[in-house]
């Protein structure tokens, strides 16, 4: 194997590694908050404020990292000064979220009112309050994007593996000061408390390696970072605008259904979201990385087959068994019968498209790495375009509670086909990603029947999960041997000669 190749697999387990860490914390979190608040205008309210602070900085996140600033600082480093580089989008990137703070605190109870309509007077104020003080956690959340990129560029993962498992520790302490003290509030100071320090001790630490640096740093030079960070962020600027309003539409939508929707529906996405965290995430940050090949075709195969293999059998998985994980993981403390109705409803909607996710988004940094930022801004901002369709067409079907947090979760999965699909037009790999998705798809639907028969005939809820997933390993194994048929064959190999050699020994 090349030296790059082992580089890059190095540097995938590194952000695997801490992504796999800020995913057990933020299990944990999910767990303790469902079994403490449940489904409640507390929930609800708390996760709203969240969105209510994030959307307005989504154009200075999200796509914006991998896009635009990983790229700028990789460029950089080719340059005179790539510490002063960064620390002239540091300052860019803080004096633009320090204003659309101001904004919020300003306007926070027209944008709460916007954002969730549909809670009563009490959940609203309830929000407000919440948004008020995390939105002094804007400026240090917008700060970390940059330092983690300009980090990533270099090939390290310290604040990119950090800041997601200090937010987790820090709302753990939120709901135990709650817990204590029977003041919500602790919620939000936990939140805003913990991307304050942890920018601040990014920007010290940082400073002191000189990576990054605010000497000599004047007007016209920040003007011209400013400029350049615009005019690339010019072809993705669709990104946050229909990202935002995919997300004020499900959060209006949700906040209709009934109390606890808004707060149920962020259950069963924390996880679903173990794919994209555990791997769409950190290999797209990986391939970003590295210099990409000017054709993303020559990966595609390499990607896919062992993705599919992996991710359609496990959403089948999660379709069939998903009121038994959620009783499992949640049912409990103020986690009762209603939040399970919401809950597993949600899930079985969004496990029809995970695969279609998780395959979607490392795609998607193929183009970008290869610098088609305009065709896959064009993809992200259709399946966003195709989930808020749906999700305005939902409530004319006038759908209960439950009916309607499952076509909230039918429309998250449309967009991430659409993404997949996209990606894959764009490509020009039509025949060949559709004659592997459609082999992944036997394994699945195999997991889908054995999955109907072991629901009917397994009483019990632990052995019935022990069951399911036995079972998954089956189906994943024959996905494995039709669409990697050498590596089964290898496998087979090494088992064998194991087996030969304890043999010998014995």
């Amino acid at each position: 194997m090349s030296a790059s190749g082992q580089s890059l697999r190095r540097f995938s387990a590194l952000l695997i590694s801490g992504a796999l860490a800020s995913k057990l914390l933020g299990f944990a979190r999910e767990v303790m908050m469902a079994h403490v608040l449940g489904a409640s205008l507390i929930a609800d309210g708390f996760r709203s404020a969240t969105t209510a602070v994030l959307i307005p900085l989504a154009f200075l996140q999200n796509e914006s990292v991998p896009a635009i600033m990983i790229p700028m600082h990789r460029e950089a480093l080719q340059g005179e000064n790539p510490s002063r580089s960064l620390g002239a989008l540091t300052a860019v990137i803080a004096l633009i979220s320090a204003l659309i703070m101001l904004a919020v605190l300003l306007l926070g109870e027209i944008w709460v009112n916007a954002i969730v309509g549909g809670f009563s007077v009490e959940g609203r104020e309830l929000t407000l309050r919440f948004v008020r003080m995390m939105a002094f956690g804007m400026p240090a959340s917008a700060v970390l994007n940059v330092l983690a990129a300009g980090e990533i560029a270099l090939g390290r993962t310290r604040l990119t593996n950090l800041r997601a498992s200090l937010l987790n520790v820090a709302v753990l302490a939120g709901i135990a000061l709650l817990m204590l003290t029977g003041n919500a509030y602790f919620l939000a100071c936990a939140f805003t408390i913990a991307f304050n320090v942890l920018a601040l001790w990014g920007l010290y630490t940082m400073w002191r390696e000189g990576v990054l640096s605010f000497s000599g740093l004047t007007v016209p030079i920040i003007l011209a970072k400013a400029a350049d960070f615009f005019r690339r962020l010019r072809v993705l600027l669709a990104l946050p605008l229909a990202e935002q309003g995919n997300i004020w539409i499900e959060r209006l939508t949700a906040s209709r259904l009934t109390t606890g929707a808004v707060a149920s529906l962020d259950y069963a996405r924390s996880l679903t979201e173990s794919a994209l965290l555990l791997i769409s995430q950190p290999l797209g940050m990986a391939v970003l990385s590295h210099h990409a090949p000017r054709d993303p075709r020559s990966q595609l195969d390499a990607l896919l087959r062992p993705l599919l293999a992996l991710t359609l059998p496990a959403s089948a998985f999660l379709l069939m068994f998903s009121t038994d994980i959620v009783r499992l993981i949640y049912f409990r403390g103020a986690f009762g019968d209603e939040a399970l109705l919401l809950t597993s409803h949600a899930l079985k909607g969004i496990a029809c498209g995970v695969w279609a996710a998780t395959l979607g988004w490392i795609l998607i940094r193929l183009l970008n790495g290869a610098g088609r930022n305009g065709a896959a801004a064009l993809i992200i901002v259709c399946g966003y375009l195709v989930n808020i369709g749906f999700n305005l067409l939902a409530p004319l079907f006038a759908p209960g509670p439950a009916a309607g947090m499952q076509l909230l979760g039918i429309g998250e999965a449309l967009r991430s086909i659409v993404l997949l699909l996209g990606v894959v037009l764009v490509l020009g790999e039509r025949r060949k990603v559709l004659t592997l998705i459609g082999t992944a798809l036997v394994p699945a639907l195999l997991m889908m029947a054995l999955g109907q028969l072991i629901q009917s005939s397994v009483a019990g809820l632990l052995p019935r999960l022990l069951v399911g997933g036995c079972t998954y390993l089956v189906c994943l194994a024959v996905a494995v041997a039709l669409l990697m048929p050498t590596a089964l064959g290898t496998a087979l190999r090494q088992i064998r000669r194991l087996s030969n050699v304890k043999g010998q020994l014995s």
